[in-house]
């Protein structure tokens, strides 16, 4: 019987092409496991947005953002979180997520929504309602993009 399960075992693993795979946020937090392509569990928490600092941002433009970021799920043609910062006093994530909405709603889009949050990632109340992702591209006063997800293969 041990016998007959380990052959199964190992005809299980041939089948799966030797391939595993996990992927990480930036900060090292596992978000998904599986196949490659094909993820058999997703982390259903978002990653916590990275800081103008950790983005390679000097210190003193570091400082010089504040107020609520707008982050954008990943959607079908984006694999990962997208996050807006804006300049202290020249914060526009409300106005920025609205147009967000409308443009949204206007195309039937489906899917996590776009929402500002506060520095450590958490859905503001006012925006906590929005309910798909967002089909428009950052600013062109965005900041760079996130690095990507961490992606890890382990082959058997």
């Amino acid at each position: 019987m041990r016998r007959a399960v380990l052959v199964v075992v190992a005809i299980w693993c041939c089948g799966l092409a030797g391939c595993f795979e996990w992927t990480e946020d930036p900060h090292g937090n596992l978000q998904s496991v599986g196949l490659p392509g094909l993820p058999v569990w997703k982390s259903k928490t978002p990653p916590a947005p990275m800081t103008p600092a950790e983005m390679g941002y000097t210190p003193e433009e570091a400082s010089k953002m504040g107020g609520p970021i707008l982050v954008e799920p990943p959607n079908g043609s984006v694999k990962m979180y997208r996050y807006r910062y804006y300049q202290t006093g020249q914060n526009n994530c409300q106005q920025d997520l609205q147009k967000m909405l409308a443009e949204r709603a206007a195309s039937n889009a489906t899917g996590a929504a776009p929402y500002c949050a506060d520095s450590s990632g958490a859905p503001l109340a006012s925006s906590a309602s929005a309910s798909s992702p967002s089909a428009s591209s950052p600013s062109a006063s965005a900041p760079p993009p996130a690095p990507t997800a961490k992606v890890n293969e382990f082959v058997f």
